[in-house]
């Protein structure tokens, strides 16, 4: 589960969440940025690997990362 508020996540019991960083309503990022919205849905698959009771904090690349 995709997660902006992960006190909800934590009350409902969800087995594995990944806790995002973006505005209500756009839970894997602004539109049309669809770097972001791979790296969601990657981190996502990672997280349903994991152990239940786990929360997952999504790392943000921030675009230009590492660029000099």
């Amino acid at each position: 589960m995709i997660t902006l508020i992960p006190g909800i996540a934590e009350k409902a019991k969800i087995p594995r969440s990944l806790q995002v960083p973006f505005r209500l309503g756009r839970p894997c990022g602004e539109p049309f940025d669809n770097d972001t919205r791979y790296e969601v849905l990657n981190q996502l698959l990672s997280a349903a690997q994991t152990p239940p009771g786990t929360n997952t904090l999504f790392n943000v690349v921030q675009k230009g990362e590492g660029s000099g």
